[in-house]
């Protein structure tokens, strides 16, 4: 009498249908894969310009702060104070100028503030207040615009800061 032994194993067919499941399964993981890794990328370059300009504006407010004698120029795109640096005062002014923001100090050149990639769409400087007896507050509002594959992405920043003093001499 002889005995078969039955063969244990897999066919063919269903060793196919298995690698062919296992091969979607990995292409459908590496195209969720691929879709997080350029979001997070988007995501940095966001991140870096908004900080780029938040950093800037910072920058702004800071000697604004300081600052006394106000004057805005040039159709609320120019800002021009009296900044006291090195026990002297001294000229600086700000100004939104061919899709960036600006400034100069004393008598040098206008010099780009924020990153060449950032392109300002709209910004302008506004003066309320500042009678005799009561501080001015400068406006600063601010629409900034990135283009990251093909696509623009706009950041509108508003913010108001009151300089230090009343405009006597330090």
């Amino acid at each position: 009498m002889k005995f078969k032994k039955k063969q244990r194993g897999f066919t063919l067919v269903e060793v196919l249908v298995s690698v062919s499941l296992f091969i979607m399964a990995i292409i459908a993981l590496s195209q969720v894969y691929i879709s997080v890794i350029r979001s997070e990328r988007i995501a940095y370059v966001l991140l870096n310009s908004e900080n780029n300009i938040r950093n800037g504006l910072e920058i702004m407010a800071r000697s604004i702060r300081i600052g006394k004698e106000f004057e805005i120029l040039s159709d609320n795109k120019e800002l021009c104070f009296d900044y006291y640096i090195e026990e002297d005062w001294e000229k600086y002014c700000y100004r939104f100028n061919n899709d960036t923001l600006e400034r100069s100090h004393g008598s040098g050149p206008y010099m780009s503030m924020l990153d060449p990639s950032l392109e300002v769409k709209y910004g302008r400087f506004y003066n309320k207040g500042g009678s005799s007896n009561s501080q001015s507050v400068i406006i600063i509002v601010l629409e900034v615009s990135t283009s990251i594959k093909q696509q623009e992405y706009l950041f509108n920043l508003q913010t108001a800061v009151t300089p230090r003093s009343l405009g006597e001499a330090i």
